[in-house]
């Protein structure tokens, strides 16, 4: 098992676990990209999926097998794709529900989103080939060391969030895209 693969294996858990809460409460912009693929989806099929999402990334989080951290990796890769398929057409990506007051998913896809959801998958695929352990792991290290992993998760798993739904959108501001 790898020490040095459990956070970051964390970090890709708990980016799916806020990504399917958060289109469990708003379905629509991930209803949105999906139906901009072509694919005929409803909100409550999205919801059902951001659960899967949400059982999936708290598995990994809190007791990871290779199994599991398998199909996460395969998620990811899956979102890398969809993503790819969207930046093209400017169109939102719904990767966090609707982002806006007026219930609409303001990020457009961009390549920062394959390319995150592409290195998630990438952390997650080793782990599956390596093993890693969990956040009882993380919470079973001495205090200080237990502290500073929590606090660097944390601020990884923000930094990650900040990426799919600040960046591409300031980006896209700043550029005229």
């Amino acid at each position: 098992m790898s020490q040095a693969l459990t956070p970051p294996l964390i970090v890709a858990a708990l980016v799916l676990c806020a990504a399917g809460a958060l289109k469990l409460r708003s379905p629509h912009g991930a209803t949105g990209a999906l139906r901009a693929l072509g694919l005929p989806v409803r909100p409550w099929m999205v919801a059902a999926l951001a659960a899967g999402e949400l059982v999936l990334g708290v598995t990994c989080a809190v007791d990871p097998t290779r199994a599991t951290i398998a199909i996460l990796a395969g998620t990811y890769a899956t979102f890398a794709g969809v993503a790819t398929a969207l930046a093209g057409g400017g169109a939102a990506c719904g990767c966090f529900g609707e982002d806006s007051d007026n219930g609409e998913d303001e990020t457009p896809a961009s390549a920062l989103h394959w390319m995150a959801s592409a290195a998630l998958g990438a952390v997650a695929l080793v782990a599956a080939l390596v093993g890693s352990h969990g956040l009882s792991w993380v919470l079973g290290r001495p205090a200080a060391q237990a502290i500073a992993l929590v606090i660097g998760i944390g601020g990884a798993l923000y930094a990650v969030v900040l990426a799919y739904t600040v960046v591409p959108r300031a980006w896209t501001s700043w550029s005229g895209e």
